[in-house]
């Protein structure tokens, strides 16, 4: 069995096998705050959102409040052996066993856990089990274990009080930020006008018509959808005009809060992958939304314990009456 020591890292990381004398200081770093966008926080440090996405790992645009983004190139170094220097952010260092028989999958690119299960005959059940995950999402470049002896082999060291506290406190403040939000907002009646009703009863039938289509993260048409990309493609479809944009920009931005839901108001959750508002889904009535789900498109309950325990509010998008 191997020992490796690896280096959790939130910008660009050069990893090496041995490490000597080490002289890493903080980057450049900024919190992001509601209203931003990565194209701003890109002209306010005077780069470009192409370096912000590489610096910070980012596959798509899509930012949440709080979150924590490298703004500068990372001038400081580490001295090794066999390599001279090496550039990278020191974040958390864990001591993993790695045993030479253990079974991993690295995420490429275009990955989800619905193929990954499939190329190692497995389920996405099991693949979430195995690795601690509480949603579907992944990330590029992330190691999965696959099987029940990768798992029990990667004994990674018990985060710290420091982190778990710091994790309860950023939930808490989304939570905030998110009741705050709702606060501002006077609710709209449990009615819409004959157009929007009209316009809501397309809107129904177009998107029970893509029912199966297959969960495409950034996806924005019938090739594959996420969940903030559906519900774009769905209304932009029917003539209701909207930007693309993520659930939470659309919780935040474009609706406000009704009374009472109607077959076409949109439904919003939290903490799906990231504590704030992360899933959206169009109202259907009796309880009901479609979305784009982690198997597609597909129907699903408030009530269900999973999404209960998510839910956050039923809204209306301010452009309709």
């Amino acid at each position: 069995m191997n020992i490796k020591w690896k280096v959790m890292l939130t910008g660009i990381v050069f990893s090496t096998a041995l490490l000597v004398t080490p002289t890493v200081e903080a980057a450049p770093s900024y919190s992001v705050k509601k209203g931003d966008t990565l194209t701003k926080i890109a002209k306010a440090h005077n780069t470009t959102i192409h370096q912000l996405k590489q610096w910070n790992k980012l596959t798509e645009d899509r930012i949440y409040i709080a979150q924590k983004l490298v703004v500068a190139p990372i001038k400081n170094t580490v001295t090794t052996t066999g390599i001279s220097k090496v550039k990278a952010i020191s974040v958390v260092e864990e001591k993993v066993k790695v045993p030479e028989s253990a079974h991993f999958h690295t995420v490429a690119k275009g990955d989800n856990l619905t193929n990954i299960a499939k190329k190692y005959n497995v389920s996405i059940v099991s693949l979430k089990q195995w690795n601690n995950l509480n949603s579907d999402a992944i990330k590029v470049g992330q190691k999965l274990a696959i099987g029940t002896q990768a798992k029990k082999d990667q004994a990674v060291e018990a985060p710290t009080a420091a982190n778990v506290e710091a994790e309860i406190n950023f939930k808490q403040t989304a939570d905030e930020v998110i009741e705050k939000q709702l606060s501002r907002e006077l609710a709209l009646p449990g009615t819409v006008s004959h157009q929007t009703e009209a316009l809501y009863t397309h809107a129904i039938a177009i998107a029970n018509g893509t029912i199966g289509t297959p969960y495409k993260y950034g996806g924005t048409t019938i090739e594959g959808f996420d969940c903030s990309g559906f519900v774009n493609f769905v209304f932009n479809s029917v003539g209701i005009q909207m930007d693309r944009k993520s659930s939470l920009m659309y919780f935040e931005q474009d609706t406000t809060k009704v009374a009472q839901p109607v077959p076409g108001d949109l439904v919003f959750f939290k903490n799906t992958f990231i504590p704030t508002i992360s899933h959206m889904g169009i109202y259907l009535g009796n309880d009901e939304f479609i979305h784009a789900g982690s198997k597609g498109i597909t129907i699903s309950n408030v009530n269900e314990k999973y999404w209960s325990e998510r839910f956050v509010a039923y809204k209306r998008l301010n452009n309709l009456k």
